[in-house]
Formats: C-alpha cells, sequence, structure tokens
C-alpha cells in the first residue's frame, strides 16, 4: 500500500484520535493552512500560478503571478471580452452575422476552414471559438467587431490598460505566436474575473463541452469540464514558446474559484495541476491575501519566460501526458473519471442552417443582463460535474499542427 505523508496524512491521522476539540480544531485549521502553501503537483520554478476566490476577488494562493508570459490561445478571452463589451454597447448582436475573410482563412491550425465569404452568426462564431479555439474565427470577429484585425487589437489593448493589465500586451487577436504578445497569471486572473463578475449571462459559453459542425464532432481541450465537479470553463491555451496554459472556473457549495496555469509541460499536467489548485481553494475556508486587482508582485524577468526548448525541443523528456511526480512516484489525480455533461451543441453556418434551427443550434441564445435569479439558473444549467477529453488527443494535434492549439 502507497504511504501517505504530509498534510493529507496529518489531517487523516487526527480525524480518527479523539484530542481535545479546541486542539483538535487548531490541527485541522493548521493543515489546511499549510496545504494553501503546498506546491502542487506537475509546477515546477517556471509555472506560474494564481488561484482566486472569484466571488470575493480574493488571491488565495500563487507563484510568479507578476512573471511576463506568453498567453496563446488564452488571448481569446480579451477577444471575447471586447466582443461582450461590444454587444453591451448596441455595436452588435448574437444574431450579428461573421464572414470568413482571406486573411481569416490563410490563418494556421487550429482552425475551423471554412471557405472565404462563409457566414455565421456571432453566437456560432463565439462556441467555435471558444471550443475549438479557432484562430480563424478569432480573426473573422475581430474583423467583424473592430473593422479590421488591427482595430480590434487596439481595442484588446485599450480593454487591458482599462482593467489594469500592467504586463499585458496584444499583437493578434487569436494568441499565435509573436515575441511582443504578452501577459501574466494575474493580468489572466484580472480579465477572467471581469468576465465572470461582468457578463453572467454569458457564462454558459464556457461550460460548453462540444460542437457539432456538420458531420464532425469538436470537443472541448478542457477536461476539467468533464472530469471536475463543478468545473464552469474557461479556456486553455499551447505554443511551444509559452508551454501549456488554462484558465479554469469552478463552483462548489455556493463558492466559486478561479486558477490560471501557464508555462505546464503536458496537457494533462496543466489540468492536474489546475485542479489540484482549485481543490486548496475550496479547502480554503475563504482565506485570502490580497485583492487581485490589487496585487503587487516582481517579475522575474523583463520579458517573457521561453518554454520552446523545454516543451518542444530536442532535449524534451518526454513531459507529454506525464503523470509522475518529481520523485519518481505516480501523482495522484484529483480529476474524476470522465462523465457525459451535455450533448455537443449545433453550430451551423448561413449558407447551410440545419432544419429547424435558428442561429444558435443547439442552445438558446443567452438573453442579455438577466436578473441574479435568472443568472444563477442560467449557469447551473450548464454547470459540469466530473471529467474529460483525452490529452493524447491534443497531443497529437500539437503534432499535426504548427500553429496556436489550445
Amino acid at each position: 500500500m502507497q504511504k501517505r505523508f504530509g498534510c493529507e496524512f496529518i489531517l487523516e491521522t487526527f480525524k480518527r484520535a479523539e484530542p481535545l476539540p479546541n486542539l483538535r480544531l487548531l490541527l485541522i485549521g493548521l493543515t489546511a493552512a499549510l496545504a494553501l502553501t503546498a506546491a502542487p503537483a506537475g509546477a515546477t520554478s517556471k509555472s506560474p500560478y494564481m488561484l482566486v476566490d472569484l466571488d470575493k476577488g480574493l488571491v488565495i494562493s500563487d507563484q510568479l503571478a507578476a512573471q511576463k508570459w506568453y498567453p496563446a490561445s488564452l488571448t481569446k478571452l480579451m477577444t471575447t471580452y471586447v466582443t461582450f463589451r461590444a454587444i453591451g454597447a448596441g455595436e452588435m448582436s448574437l444574431e450579428s452575422p461573421v464572414t470568413i475573410s482571406r486573411n481569416a482563412l490563410a490563418e494556421p491550425p487550429s482552425k475551423m476552414g471554412f471557405p472565404v465569404g462563409t457566414r455565421m452568426t456571432l453566437d456560432n462564431a463565439l462556441k467555435m471559438l471558444l471550443v475549438k479555439s479557432a484562430n480563424d474565427i478569432a480573426v473573422a470577429i475581430s474583423e467583424t467587431v473592430g473593422g479590421s484585425e488591427a482595430e480590434f487589437v487596439t481595442r484588446m489593448n485599450e480593454e487591458a490598460a482599462r482593467l489594469g493589465m500592467t504586463n499585458t500586451h496584444y499583437e493578434n487577436a487569436n494568441g499565435l505566436p509573436s515575441d511582443l504578445q504578452m501577459t501574466s497569471a494575474r493580468d489572466l486572473a484580472l480579465l477572467a474575473r471581469t468576465i465572470w463578475t461582468e457578463f453572467p449571462e454569458y457564462r454558459s459559453y464556457f461550460g460548453i463541452t462540444a460542437i457539432r459542425s456538420g458531420k464532425r464532432v469538436l470537443r472541448t481541450y478542457n477536461p476539467l469540464l468533464e472530469r471536475y465537479r463543478g468545473a464552469t470553463g474557461m479556456k486553455t491555451g499551447f505554443i511551444c514558446n509559452s508551454g501549456f496554459n488554462m484558465i479554469a472556473s469552478a463552483t462548489r457549495d455556493g463558492r466559486s474559484m478561479l486558477v490560471v496555469v501557464l508555462g505546464a509541460y503536458s496537457a494533462t499536467g496543466r489540468a492536474e495541476m489546475a485542479a489540484q489548485l482549485l481543490d486548496k481553494g475550496f479547502a480554503s475556508w475563504g482565506i485570502g491575501k490580497v485583492s487581485v486587482d490589487g496585487y503587487l508582485g516582481t517579475a522575474e524577468s523583463i520579458g517573457p519566460v521561453n518554454m520552446r526548448a523545454d516543451v518542444c525541443g530536442k532535449q524534451r523528456k518526454g513531459h507529454e501526458g506525464e503523470d509522475v511526480a518529481e520523485g519518481g512516484e505516480a501523482a495522484p489525480s484529483s480529476l474524476g473519471p470522465r462523465v457525459s455533461v451535455m450533448d455537443p451543441i449545433r453550430v451551423v453556418t448561413m449558407s447551410a442552417p440545419a432544419a429547424g434551427t435558428k442561429g444558435g443550434g443547439g442552445m438558446p441564445v443567452p438573453r442579455p443582463r438577466p436578473d441574479a435569479a435568472d443568472a444563477t439558473t442560467h449557469a447551473q444549467a450548464y454547470s459540469p460535474s466530473p471529467e474529460s477529453p483525452s490529452a493524447d488527443a491534443i497531443g497529437d494535434a500539437i503534432r499535426e499542427a504548427p500553429g496556436s492549439l489550445p
């Protein structure tokens, strides 16, 4: 039988023992506090992360959260936020048409690959953007909202400055490699929480587990949505320079947590790291250090850390799919068995809409600005519980496509 040490062993010991009630509570509280300071499995000295209580906006745990990093497809969260803001300002609606341009189609994978001139509703485009992490759709949305991708990127940087994302700069709308495109775990936590609080009516977009486009079923790259109880979203990202990135949110027993993980060595590693950090958040009893918007960290270097050699270089040591702790011992998983959360959501193009559908296909178009009760009901309707898609499939996709992957 595998031996257990550390906080978990101590906690179990005192659960079985019968010490004085006050002493027992003190020891359990101390154990929980120590658990918050322990590094999650999969974390390395190069892996920035930040764990935030979504409702209170308090930072519970962090590592190198101000370190500049390449965002990869986490960029698409800002693309989505700028789009939500444009809808809120009345510039367009979820039924507005999005057209695939030659510029959009030219983007490398991950992509939908629709021909130039293909049109779809903005609602369908957002679902493709967030589930497939499609680079061509990101550009098409940016051209629809901003008039051009360049103008849209200007909006992205303006929003980043307005929100106080001090280590963030955007060069494109999809996260494809650029030496000048950078962010930090703290900045991404701030953006993700802003989306959560400012647009509760759109939370369901981030919890879609699969879409159906024609005969293709495209699954989410976020395994937590089907393997972590209470998972609600949000986005994954990968380029060689960044390593494997993830922003994940979950709600349990009325509490909502958010974690940002950057620079993991594998898709499996980032999911495990995110799940273990979320576990710590739910065990924290509301302990928080500082508000995420007031966080003042010190970056370890002037520019972003480059993970290319570690993740994609010849000296790479088989990190893909690695489930082994530093000492060589199998690390316990914080993910449960895969469960079916929802059927694939149908997405359609205007040139060939499915019979009997209107725009969105399988899921209602979110209503703008519901009251608090409606927002809660809407979020719960699409709030998943435990397990997920194969990290091996993601690894295969990485080997097939040179561009920005989820």
